[in-house]
């Protein structure tokens, strides 16, 4: 769920422009000639029209750049003429909700695979080998929430809706369709959620459309009005996929850490992601340590970690209890991603039932 860094679109103008000027003095150069310049070497300089140099050049200023940009990001996500380039996740911020992302950029990322606190209450198996509800440890340095359960308290939204999997190869891993994107995935996790018991309010916008650039402004903006006609909302979920550049040189280990077999099916692994921005930083950051926890001790394996990005809020300072969930990845199928969802679910609706005020 990530796109690209702000650097990259002015090095990409600026490549655009280089190559235009060139353009026009070339053709400046040619049209000046005159007879006698030719042994003399004198050539006029002459100011030409930007329409000029587009005639002159036969070009398609819009399908030049936009195939400019697809050819130095290889998956390059582009919906329509309106839409930006999206080539991931997620990452820096100048504002409540307007970030700027970077996806695949992940070198200065800090991932968190082991949880120091929990490790010495993570049973991962009993005496009979099977994952129990027993072996769920109990919250650190996490409040307990006070809700009313007859009212919606879990809000489950998608800044980017679009997102979607390997059956979308051919759209550039994006679809507009419920079934494909991650809106069929957040509903997934919704009725495992309602079906034991919690409340769930499942925002179905697809904030990335018709543009890419302001999602997370968008998505913002959904929060705080569905806070406004509620304040039992206390549990804000952004459900993503996670995405990697081919030529990523660790690409063959992020592939296999992309599934995992579980009951005999294979299932897309998921992932947490915390902003550093947040003024609660620390309490989203329990959070998710809390619902990897949980995952550990119900399947080992199935959250790959947490990542704390270098910069950014993600929305998160709305609530301690906010938790940006990325399922799978690209090049994962539908069918796992749908697997992945059912067990994410089973692992929110544990963590919810040892956070909520009795």
């Amino acid at each position: 769920m990530r796109k690209t860094r702000k650097s990259d679109y002015i090095i990409l103008a600026l490549m655009c422009l280089i190559t235009l000027n060139i353009g026009a003095i070339a053709i400046g150069l040619y049209s000046s000639k005159q007879p006698h310049d030719l042994d003399g070497n004198e050539f006029k300089i002459v100011n030409i029209s930007f329409d000029k140099i587009k005639e002159a050049l036969n070009i398609n200023i819009n399908e030049t750049i936009k195939k400019a940009i697809n050819s130095l990001f290889p998956v390059a996500k582009v919906l329509d003429n309106t839409d930006v380039v999206e080539v991931g996740s997620i990452n820096t911020e100048h504002k409540d909700g307007d970030e700027l992302d970077e996806e695949y950029d992940t070198q200065n990322d800090i991932i968190i695979e082991n949880l120091d606190e929990y490790e010495s209450l993570i049973i991962v198996k009993d005496s009979d080998g099977i994952n129990t509800i027993e072996n769920v440890p109990e919250p650190l340095m996490l409040k307990k929430v006070k809700i009313d359960r007859e009212k919606p308290y879990v809000l489950i939204y998608h800044t980017h809706a679009t997102e979607s999997y390997l059956i979308s190869k051919d759209t550039n891993y994006r679809s507009s369709d419920k079934k494909y994107n991650m809106i069929g995935i957040g509903s997934i996790m919704s009725t495992v959620l309602e079906a034991n018991g919690h409340k769930v309010d499942h925002v179905e916008t697809s904030h990335d459309l018709p543009s890419y650039n302001q999602s997370y402004s968008r998505s913002l903006n959904t929060i705080k009005n569905k806070k406004e006609g509620s304040d039992n909302l206390k549990i804000l979920l952004d459900i993503h996929r996670d995405a990697v550049l081919d030529t990523n040189p660790n690409i063959e280990s992020i592939k296999a850490k992309s599934k995992i077999d579980i009951g005999g099916k294979s299932v897309a692994t998921f992932s947490l992601v915390v902003g550093p921005d947040s003024p609660n930083k620390e309490q989203v950051l329990s959070f998710a340590k809390y619902v990897k926890a949980v995952s550990d001790a119900l399947y080992p394996g199935l959250c790959k970690g947490i990542t704390i990005k270098p910069a950014g809020k993600y929305n998160q300072h709305l609530s301690d209890y906010s938790a940006l969930i990325e399922v799978g990845y690209h090049i994962n199928t539908l069918e796992e991603a749908n697997e992945g969802a059912k067990l994410v679910g089973e692992v929110l609706t544990l963590v919810l039932n040892s956070i909520l005020e009795e």
